[in-house]
This record gives C-alpha cells, sequence and structure tokens, in this order.
C-alpha cells in the first residue's frame, strides 16, 4: 500500500472515530439538558443520520471541528467558562469556529445583568476570552499575508488592504458569494437542497417559542415574575439566537448548498430541541 493510500485511510478512520464520538457526545449534551435516555438517543441517532454525515466521515475537518463545538457546549452546560478554550480549538481548525465567540459575549452581558455588578471584571473576562478565542484564525490570517503579500506572490488586490482577511476576499472575487448575491432564478433546485434544513430550524424555533409561551405565561401569575422569567432568558437561548443569525447568514450571503453542514456542525444542540418535543 502506498504513503497517500495510507494517509487516506487513516484520516478516514480517524474522522468516523471522531463523528461516533460526537454522537456519545450529543447523546450526554441531551441529557445535560434534562431529555430522557430515549430522547437522548433519538438525538444521537438523528445527529448521525443527519445529510451532512458524509462530510464526518471523509477526510476533512468537519468532524473535528463539530467534536470541539458539542464538547464546548457540554462543558458550558456544567456553568464553566473554560469552554472558550473548545471554541479556540474550533476556530483553529475552521474559521466557522469565530462565530462561537457569540456565546462567550451573551455569558457575559448576562452575568452583568443578572448580578448587577463587577461590570470592569466581565467585560476584561469577556475580552480575553474572546481574544483567545480568536486567536488561532488571525494567526493563520497573518501567515496567508506574510506568505502571498511578499516577494513574488505579491500582486493581488487584497495585498494593498491594510486589513487583511482572506476569506471575505476569496469568496467574493472567486465563489460570488455575497449580500443576496445567490438570490437567482438558477439557484432555485439549490434552495430546494436546503429546505429541508431551513424546516428543521422553523420546528426548533417554534418549540422554544411554545416553551418560551408556557414559561412567560407561568411568570405572570407568579410572585417573582423576574425569577421565572429567568428560565426563558437563560445559558440556552444563546444557542437559539445563535441558531437564528446563522441561518440567515447561510440564507442570505452564502452558497446556500453548504448551509447543511454549516449549521449541523455550528449549532448541534438543535438536534437535542427536536426530540425534546412531545
Amino acid at each position: 500500500m502506498s504513503y497517500d493510500s495510507c494517509i487516506i485511510l487513516s484520516s478516514i478512520a480517524m474522522n468516523n472515530s471522531i463523528f461516533y464520538l460526537n454522537s456519545l457526545l450529543i447523546y450526554k449534551l441531551a441529557r445535560s439538558f434534562g431529555l430522557s435516555d430515549v430522547k437522548s438517543y433519538q438525538a444521537a441517532l438523528l445527529y448521525t443520520l443527519n445529510p451532512a454525515s458524509i462530510f464526518m466521515s471523509v477526510g476533512y475537518t468537519e468532524s473535528l471541528f463539530s467534536f470541539f463545538v458539542i464538547l464546548g457546549l457540554l462543558i458550558r452546560e456544567s456553568d464553566s467558562q473554560w469552554y472558550f478554550l473548545c471554541i479556540c480549538l474550533a476556530a483553529g481548525v475552521r474559521s466557522n469556529g469565530t462565530t462561537l465567540v457569540f456565546f462567550i459575549v451573551y455569558d457575559h452581558m448576562l452575568c452583568m445583568v443578572k448580578s448587577g455588578g463587577l461590570l470592569v471584571v466581565n467585560l476584561v473576562c469577556m475580552a480575553v476570552q474572546v481574544g483567545v478565542s480568536v486567536a488561532p484564525f488571525f494567526c493563520f490570517q497573518n501567515h496567508l499575508s506574510e506568505l502571498y503579500c511578499s516577494g513574488e506572490y505579491n500582486g493581488s488586490s487584497w495585498c494593498d488592504k491594510d486589513f487583511r482577511i482572506s476569506y471575505g476576499y476569496i469568496q467574493s472575487k472567486y465563489w460570488g458569494v455575497g449580500l443576496f448575491k445567490y438570490w437567482q432564478l438558477k439557484q432555485l433546485p439549490n434552495f430546494l437542497l436546503a429546505a429541508p434544513l431551513f424546516l428543521v430550524v422553523g420546528v426548533v424555533m417554534v418549540t422554544w417559542c411554545r416553551s418560551a409561551i408556557s414559561s412567560s405565561n407561568k411568570a405572570v401569575f407568579s410572585r417573582n415574575i423576574l425569577l421565572d422569567l429567568s428560565s426563558i432568558i437563560n445559558f440556552q437561548l444563546a444557542g437559539y439566537i445563535h441558531l437564528v443569525l446563522l441561518t440567515l447568514l447561510g440564507l442570505v450571503a452564502m452558497h446556500v448548498q453548504v448551509v447543511t453542514r454549516f449549521l449541523v456542525a455550528n449549532c448541534p444542540f438543535s438536534f437535542c430541541v427536536l426530540c425534546s418535543a412531545e
């Protein structure tokens, strides 16, 4: 067997192993959300059978990225702030991981609102955690800048920019990515391809809205309204907001056919929500 064949088979074996481990972590995540053993198993099964699973099973970065995302959410559910290290690792694997800093910002803002104090401490902690989380992304951008904007390679208009982010430049110039640029009649089949996942997001949000309305109705008749409303404005709400924001981003400013794996990898908790519905 050639060296190249060994590398290919090793990558496939490694990614399938991580994919299996991810399904176990989804089960644990669902249990941490309060789901029963059966529903947690269903969430793990849904994750395993999702349409983007092919990207988790081949020599690609999706499985490892998803592993760090799910592990980070699990650590976050245990009320530990160290989950930002998982975000850092996820951002080191794929640039999509930078979107996960939303959880850091949300958690610190929520903490400041609830505690009403320690404003400076929370802001400093938030800045440090966000900085560490996005450091791999900017280190890679700096590496690309040094590689392609010096010597014989210095011929791209990208190199003339003071703030160089390669993804926006490449996707806009070579892939035609931009706000509403993909909204063309000829792309209708690709929108239909992504439609099932948009439907799933709709179901997830309807499920949450029903739960939120139920909780708010109980709060109206409660002596401590703010305390009961905290069940709505909690740590898990960040996951729903993150899901909606990424869905809108995929709908208006991405090649819509990649939305499935984009959301599955970035928002794995949605499988837990789907299985929580009665």
